[in-house]
């Protein structure tokens, strides 16, 4: 859009929030949100007002001693949707409303029922059922986390297959925490499945709490977080039960494997390089809507720089408020991923490959351990469907 001629612009709902010397400015339905600086936000204020760029420009070189590029900023707000020519303004009123090709569902609930699950009372007992569970962790050995519940010689499928569907419960029940948590102050989320890496993950789009004020956003972040750690508490106090009824082994293992999966997911939610929910409150303490975003946006910058514009792209986002974070954190971002392909390819391929291995000599062997390879095989091929579909969407995001 060029801002050679004077001509009006329409600018689309945003929100507004203070932070440190910035705005957070964006819209929930976009999904979208940026930092501007006092002079940025004064710009918006000006062009929702009917403003075109050389008044604009008058105003503040008569307001303002730092001169400020007008067009450039007014083509920045174009380029990310914020602003559009006063002709456009009915056709983006009405894409605005209209439902958009996002196949993410949206997740509303009363507001005054989420305040009641996350009542003072309800948390409270919560935290009760935790500390209990803790105190029988200490004084009974058998409760505390079983580093082998995954591993089995026999019926691996079955109990892969139970740990799956029963996960899959558990994963919903985080993600709701999520979004009851968000629905309290009457914030819509979105939900989906989607990938981290070639992990195959639920997903709720938690966007809109940007438009609360920052000290209101913590708990919808860390609402799934505390869903896990009281379900993992449950289920410690179920095993000391179904340990003292003398339960069967596999409905023990299903148990302790489901403690392990869930002290792997809350340990999961510190890998911060995949956005994760702790990256979340840490985009919020340090004011950056988007840190993920900002370091794919740095990195394709410094490439574009250092190859002298062979490789990358120059960078048309707002400047960062906080460079130092945001390079420490692509630092840690490039480490993350590098990482995770070795233990991709370094460990967890060549442990399917000696299953597989492993399946095929037994089917040598005596009839009664053709069970047991038919058993592994199906057990790995289930997991490889399960990498090869996330590897999918993730290569297909890219």
């Amino acid at each position: 859009m060029s801002t050679a001629d004077a001509q009006p612009y329409y600018v689309i709902p945003l929100s507004v929030q203070k932070e440190g010397d910035g705005y957070l400015v964006g819209n929930s339905e976009m999904g979208d949100f940026y930092q501007f600086p006092e002079q940025g936000l004064k710009i918006l204020q000006m062009l929702g007002s009917g403003h075109d760029a050389p008044a604009i420009k008058t105003r503040l070189a008569s307001e303002d001693a730092e001169n400020v590029d007008v067009d450039a900023f007014i083509e920045l707000l174009s380029s990310i949707g914020f602003v559009h020519r006063e002709s456009e303004r009915q056709t983006v009123q009405e894409r605005l409303r209209a439902p958009t090709a996002d196949k993410r569902r949206i997740f509303s609930a009363d507001p005054r029922v989420a305040r009641a699950i996350f009542s003072a009372p309800a948390l409270a007992c919560g935290a009760c059922i935790v500390l209990c569970a803790a105190f029988e962790i200490i004084v009974d050995p058998q409760l505390r986390i079983n580093f082998s519940a995954f591993y089995t010689e026999t019926n691996r499928t079955a109990l892969l297959l139970t740990l799956l569907v029963l996960s899959f419960l558990q994963v919903a029940m985080h993600e709701s925490g999520h979004m009851l948590a968000a629905a309290r102050h009457g914030v819509k989320s979105r939900y989906t499945i989607g990938n981290r890496l070639w992990t195959i993950v639920a997903e709720s789009d938690l966007t809109g709490i940007l438009s609360l004020p920052k000290s209101k956003r913590y708990f919808p972040m860390l609402a799934g977080l505390l869903v896990d750690i009281l379900c993992a508490a449950l289920l410690t106090l179920l095993l000391e039960v179904l340990l003292r009824r003398g339960a069967s082994a596999f409905t023990i293992q299903v148990v302790q494997a489901l403690v392990l999966s869930l002290s792997i997911g809350i340990v999961w939610q510190f890998n911060i390089f995949v956005k994760t929910d702790v990256y979340y409150v840490l985009c919020n303490y340090f004011g950056h809507p988007d840190l993920d975003r900002e370091a794919r946006v740095y990195l394709r910058d410094l490439a574009h720089r250092t190859t002298f514009g062979l490789f990358g792209s120059k960078s048309v986002a707002p400047e960062s408020q906080n460079r130092l974070m945001l390079q420490l954190f692509t630092a840690i971002w490039l480490v993350g991923r590098v990482m995770s392909l070795f233990v991709l390819f370094c460990v967890f391929l060549p442990t399917m490959a000696r299953y597989l291995y492993s399946a095929f000599q037994m089917l040598r062997g005596p009839p009664e351990s053709i069970w047991m390879a038919c058993d592994t095989i199906v057990y790995v091929v289930i997991t490889l469907t399960m990498l090869s579909t996330g590897m999918y969407m993730w290569l297909k995001n890219r």
